[in-house]
């Protein structure tokens, strides 16, 4: 699989100083919008794969509000 770039996909928005949203119309079947906790320059480097995965935690069933990534997500192993 490869792996997605760093950084925060296109559309994330930033809601207060360490608190960012990735909106619905990101993927396709988002339930919610999913929001990551971090500050300006560790979402600049987290792996694309934070984003897939937080991303696709939002379109479970049964979920409600957000889909939340803290500051230690990470992807993969």
């Amino acid at each position: 699989m490869e792996r997605p770039e760093p950084g925060p996909p296109p559309g994330t928005k930033q809601i207060s100083e360490v608190m960012w949203e990735v909106p619905t119309t990101f993927k396709q079947g988002m339930r919610v919008p999913a929001r990551v906790i971090a500050s300006k320059e560790l979402i600049e480097t987290m792996d694309g794969g934070v984003f897939n995965q937080i991303t696709n935690v939002a379109t479970l069933p049964g979920i409600t509000k957000y889909a939340y990534c803290m500051p230690d997500g990470h992807w993969g192993f």
